[in-house]
């Protein structure tokens, strides 16, 4: 079985897989798992979507006729982003706080923030 066969196989069996992690399970250099994969997508076989994964650009590998839901960049205002923010990294409401004249005793932030952490 050839390398392009493989290829399909694993798509088959696994519906999508990483470039990176492709040319790994193949046991094939990096720079010829692509040159494959876009021989493979001038024919229509498959599709590369961008993907990062840890901070890195690298490419999902799906069948040409998958569908892929797009992920939708949210529209969220500042006060949602700063609760996502305080919500994953657990720091106080304080580090992101645009009231200059607040005192952290006499915050009511301050005082949600710390409550859900001695009741959590």
């Amino acid at each position: 079985m050839d390398t392009r066969d493989e290829i399909i196989q694993i798509l088959e069996k696994k519906g999508s897989i990483l470039q990176k992690d492709l040319w790994k399970e193949l046991k094939i250099d990096s720079s010829k798992c692509s040159r494959i994969l876009r021989k493979l997508e001038k024919e229509d076989i498959i599709r590369r979507i961008e993907v990062v994964v840890d901070g890195v650009k690298t490419f999902k590998i799906v069948p040409a006729d998958a569908e892929i839901e797009e992920e939708k960049e949210e529209d969220l205002s500042l006060q949602e982003i700063m609760e996502r923010m305080e919500d994953l990294t657990g720091l106080p409401p304080c580090f992101g706080c645009r009231e200059f004249e607040c005192e952290a005793q006499s915050c009511i932030k301050m005082e949600v923030w710390f409550l859900r952490r001695v009741l959590e």
